[in-house]
Parts: C-alpha cells; structure tokens; sequence
C-alpha cells in the first residue's frame, strides 16, 4: 500500500510539474505574442509617425513652394510694369554739384512710397509658422538709372543712348594691338557731337564694326577747347582692321534699359532746327524703349542752347511739346514760374519777380544768376513732381494692385499720418 501511495505521489508530482510547465509555457507563449504585438503596434506608431512627419515635410515644402511661386508672381509683375526708370538727358538730368538730381529724388520716392512698405509677410497666412524664413530677403527695388552728362548737345545724348548711333566722320585703321588711334565723330546727319565731355553715361565700351574698346578724349585736348579729339582703343589685339566711313559707332547704353520707362529732357545746349525738330528727337530716342512704349515722361527745357531764350520762343517749344505728348509733358519752365516758390517755401524777392516776368525760371531755382543750371531745390521738386505725374498717370497701378501696396499704406497712415513725410524729409535732408 505504501508503494502504491509512492507511486501515487510521483505521478501527481510529475502531473504538477508539467502542469506548472504547461503553465509557464502558456505565460511565455503569452508573453511572446505580447511583445510580438507591441512590436508590431510600436512598428505601426512608427510608420504613422514618419507618415506624419513626410505629410509634414511635404506639406511644408508645398507652402514653402507656393510662397516663393506668389513672391515671384509679384516679382513678374514688377518686371512686366515697372522694371526701372531711365533718365535721359543732359546736365539737368546729372544734377547739382551737391549730389542733388531729379533722378535721385525720384528714387527716394519710390523707395518710400513703394519699395520699402512692401511687406510680403503680410500677404502669407500663419506667417508666424515659418519663422525661419528671412522675410527681409522678400523685397523689391525699382532702379532709377541717371544718365544725364554734362552740356550736351540733344544729337550727342542720342547717340550715346543708342537711338541715332554716332557714325564714323572718315575712314578708320584699327591697329592689330590694343594702341590707341584717332577717331572721328559725327551724327548721321553730319552734325558735331561731342560725348563724354560731361561723363561717360553709357558710351563705354563701344562697338565699332564688331571690335570692342573704348573711346577716350586725347589728353592734348584743351578744356576750354570748343572741338575735341578722340582716340579708341581696342580691348583686345586681333587683325588690323580698316573700318569705312560712316560705320555705326556703338555705344554701352545701346541696349540698356531698353525696357526701362523712360523721361526725357534734352535740348537745354542744343543741336535742334525748331521745336519740331526737337520734338521727333524726343519721339526717336523714346522709340528705343521696348516695353509699356506708352508709359514714359518729357521733361520741357527752362533754356536753350545753354543761355536763356525769349519766352516767345520757350512758349513755342512748349506748345509743340504738349501737342506730341500730352500729359505726359511737364512744363517744367512753368511749373517753377507758377508753384515752385509756394511748393519749396520760398518767399519770392524782387529779382525772383523780375525773372517770372520776362518768362524765366525765378533766380531762387539757379546755381547762380548768370547759369541755366538749376539748384537743388529745383531738383527735388522735379523728382516729386515727376514721382507724381506717373503716380496720376496709373503707371503704378498694377504693382499697386499685386503687391497690396495700398492696403500697406493705409495701414501705416493710419497709425501714423506724417510717416511719409517725415521719411521723405529726413531722406532728402
């Protein structure tokens, strides 16, 4: 009987024992499919994570992308409509001794009331989620190119422009070597011009028949001298190359700023027939502008031929002018007459009166009282007055519309209404 309870207990011990096996493979088993779950739940976590994380990626780099694509539809606009602004002219174009041109002041202008409010930021929903992106690198700039020289004739001013190149006088020999070699000038229709007497202003380099150097006037030329000599110098040797008269001489500028609005002023040191005549040079140097070719500005002369005309005659060149161009005309001459005293806050004296009557600019607007040459009050009205006239002529107006120029504004005048002015003073002083 003690056996069979021995037996009993071994058997019962073995069950006991398999069962605690069965048991604790049941746990491991259990414990397995656990972790082979959580893995497998920890492994979905991770997929959807990085799924969030590339849905973000690729969300953000779809703003980021449609950020620069409105920035550069802004910036298409710009180019399309206002892509920069050339001056042509003489020395009232190039300005006063002290720094001071009408040019200059038209870009302060532009800078205040156009370039430097435009804030791209504000036109991107939850800006403030892509504060890394530098913000001031989204700006826009209108140049403002002065090519005004000094007393130049208004046939000089076009062939430096381009409009009616300079022409060969006489046959000309370049030499082999880069050695300078005497040139002569000459307008297509014969006439004297006499660049860069008053700066470079788009002549270099030039083109003569294919080979580029520039054109220089001889150091034996007197300053005084009314007649100049000119020597060219290839920038590169080659073949000795002889070039016939009446060649086109080519100018840097020929082909800048051709998409550029233009204003014009030129006439002040002749070379012109009649106000006609000065009126289809005007037309033909406006005819090299190739974009928006109805948007541009002529500026009328406060003299000619570097002295001061009769009125008569001033009111001639006037007349013809506002006939060929409208209101895109500045009577300049007038302008200064009739406002430019009350504008600039000048108290007009008793020579400013004797000049409005005898059909002059008042003495106040002159370098001095024996010179044609304005001052820098006159320029900064100009400037205005120009900034202005293309402001009511609407050639801002798309800009306006796709940068959201004016909302800006109202924005900045209505938290502070003398911003502009006191900008614009602080610049100009």
């Amino acid at each position: 009987m003690w056996e069979n309870n021995h037996k009993k207990n071994i058997v019962l011990n073995i069950l006991l024992v398999l069962l605690i096996l069965a048991i604790v493979g049941a746990l491991g088993y259990a414990m397995i499919l656990v972790r082979a779950q959580t893995r497998e739940h920890d492994e979905q976590l991770s997929q959807i994570y990085v799924q969030q994380q590339q849905q973000q990626v690729e969300a953000r780099q779809e703003s980021l992308t449609a950020i620069q694509a409105e920035y550069e539809k802004d910036m298409q606009t710009v180019a399309d409509y206002l892509p920069g602004i050339v001056c042509w002219g003489d020395s009232l174009t190039l300005g006063s001794s002290g720094n001071v041109s009408y040019p200059s002041v038209l870009k302060t202008y532009l800078d205040t009331y156009f370039c430097d409010i435009y804030d791209f930021r504000s036109t991107i929903e939850n800006a403030e989620d892509y504060a890394r992106l530098k913000w001031d690198e989204y700006k826009v700039d209108v140049p403002v190119v002065n090519m005004g020289a000094g007393p130049e004739s208004s046939q000089t001013i076009l062939g430096r422009s381009g409009a009616m190149p300079y022409v060969l006088k006489s046959d000309l020999t370049i030499p082999a070597e880069a050695e300078p070699v005497e040139i002569f000038l000459q307008a297509v229709d014969e006439n004297p011009v006499t660049p860069l007497t008053g700066g470079n202003a788009g002549v270099n380099n030039v083109t003569i028949d294919g080979i580029e150097g520039v054109l220089a006037i001889d150091s034996s030329t007197s300053s005084y001298s009314s007649t100049y000599r000119y020597n060219f110098t290839r920038s590169v040797p080659g073949e000795e190359t002889v070039v016939p008269k009446g060649t086109q001489v080519l100018t840097a500028a020929t082909d800048l700023y051709r998409n550029y609005i233009h204003v014009v002023c030129i006439g002040t040191y002749g070379k012109f027939s009649s106000a006609d005549d000065l009126v289809n040079q005007v037309k033909l140097l406006l005819s090299r502008q190739t974009q928006n070719s109805d948007r541009f500005i002529v500026l009328g002369l406060c003299s000619v031929n570097g002295y001061t005309s009769s009125s008569f005659y001033m009111d001639q060149i006037d007349t013809a002018m506002m006939q060929a161009f409208g209101n895109r005309y500045i009577n300049v001459r007038k302008y200064l007459m009739e406002d430019g005293l009350a504008d600039a806050g000048i108290t007009q004296t008793s020579q400013d009166k004797q000049y409005i009557s005898a059909g002059r600019v008042p003495l106040s607007f002159l370098s001095t009282s024996s010179s044609v040459e304005l001052n820098g009050k006159a320029y900064t009205l100009l400037g205005k007055l120009v900034y202005s006239r293309m402001e009511s002529l609407g050639y801002f107006d798309e800009v306006y519309d796709e940068l959201s120029i004016k909302e800006t504004t109202k924005r900045i005048l209505k938290d502070d209404p003398g911003y502009f002015d006191r900008i614009i003073k602080n610049t100009l002083n």
